[in-house]
């Protein structure tokens, strides 16, 4: 087999449809699947970081086979809820205004106070009761 040839990410940029095909042939060894140019460079674009800084850890593939696993009626998509961690802000827009808040050791804080639950937060902003979680787009939406 040949030398691979050296691309960078300013030349993939700019290939076009059947060039994009036979890089991901090259880098794959495989056809390449039926994408958009887009998805098709961000593949390619995926797999020369791989080669270049390694793939997923050992650890990361074992969560992931772990979390593909678990019964899908679990929690959001089937993934295990989410821990919000100290710092995380959460960004809503509500009726053309920006509601932040930001997620501390004991609480949130917004509008400059501090706040116990996100469910308080998201009545104060909507007016009525509602699911803080939910408003912020935490939870599954179809639930």
């Amino acid at each position: 087999m040949g030398r691979r040839a050296y691309i960078t990410l300013d030349r993939l940029a700019e290939m076009p449809t059947e060039e994009l095909k036979a890089e991901w042939a090259r880098r794959y060894a495989a056809h390449a699947p039926s994408l958009s140019p887009d998805l098709l460079r961000l593949g390619i674009a995926y797999r020369l970081q791989e080669q270049k800084l390694g793939g997923v850890s050992r650890s990361t593939r074992s969560l992931l086979r772990e979390l593909a696993a678990q019964p899908k009626d679990r929690g959001r998509n089937g993934l295990p809820p989410r821990k919000l961690t100290i710092g995380t802000r959460l960004v809503r827009d509500w009726h053309g205004a920006r509601h932040t808040v930001t997620v501390l050791e004991n609480g949130f804080e917004y509008d400059g106070k501090k706040w116990r639950s996100l469910t308080a937060i998201a009545k104060a902003i909507s007016g009525s009761h509602c699911s803080g979680p939910g408003f912020f787009g935490l939870t599954d939406p179809k639930r």
